[in-house]
């Protein structure tokens, strides 16, 4: 598990007489962000997932995402690697919520405009259920003293995939089928999740304690008892 700064960035485009508006993360690297910008981006990932290597290029979070799972359905990883037995009846339910009917064009996500579904099969999940998910601020933040929880000041902004899975049943919770959002990190926590394999936070509102520099940890203990850090410092303003 990893994590990185991200900002949301709106993009005005004109084609054709018109102008289009729409939004994108991208990677934030040594300047300061609108807190109301900040984008807390988490990635999961098997033990071959190599935090250090990410951090250290400029790739973006959303090609990291795509270029780890899609290297599950190459041969290198599947000789080199012992991965988690399929499970064919939930595979088929987040396929078919991907799919449904009334949907015949689909993608993955923002950044991959254009894709195809069954461009993402194997399809991306993983089998490690979370058991907590905290967020804290090294210093002071939100009025909170330092290494406090500040769950309740963050909402969830995006699921990658946007499906969320039963680690006690290995089934399908909510999805692309589903028109209501889960935004709540209580109410997430609440369904028994298996870990997503990326998920983004914002704030819900801008600290008192602005500028600040801060490191931010996200702390996730899985059902097995196993608990992963990853720590990122952000300069909010």
């Amino acid at each position: 598990m990893f994590t990185l700064p991200q900002e949301d960035v709106d993009i005005v485009e004109e084609a054709g007489g018109k102008v289009y508006r729409r939004h994108e993360y991208r990677r934030v690297k040594g300047k300061a962000v609108r807190a109301e910008r900040f984008i807390l981006w988490l990635m999961t990932g098997a033990d071959d997932l190599n935090p250090q290597e990410a951090k250290s290029s400029d790739t973006e979070p959303m090609e990291l995402e795509w270029d780890y799972d899609s290297a599950f359905s190459g041969g290198k990883r599947k000789q080199n690697m012992k991965l988690a037995p399929s499970i064919p009846a939930l595979e088929r339910q987040l396929q078919n919520d991907y799919n449904r009917p009334d949907r015949e064009w689909r993608t993955l996500s923002s950044g991959h405009d254009g894709s195809f579904a069954q461009d993402v099969i194997p399809w991306s999940y993983r089998v490690t259920g979370v058991k907590d998910f905290r967020i804290i601020s090294l210093s002071p933040l939100f009025g909170q003293p330092a290494e406090s929880s500040l769950n309740d000041y963050f909402t969830i902004d995006e699921f990658r995939p946007r499906q969320i899975i039963s680690y006690r049943r290995k089934a399908l919770l909510w999805g692309y089928s589903d028109k209501d959002k889960v935004t709540s990190i209580r109410q997430w926590l609440s369904m028994e999740p298996m870990a997503p394999p990326a998920v983004m936070f914002r704030l819900k509102s801008r600290p008192e304690e602005l500028p600040i520099k801060t490191k931010l940890v996200s702390i996730l203990k899985t059902t097995e008892g196993k608990v992963l850090r990853d720590t990122l410092e952000v300069e909010l303003k």
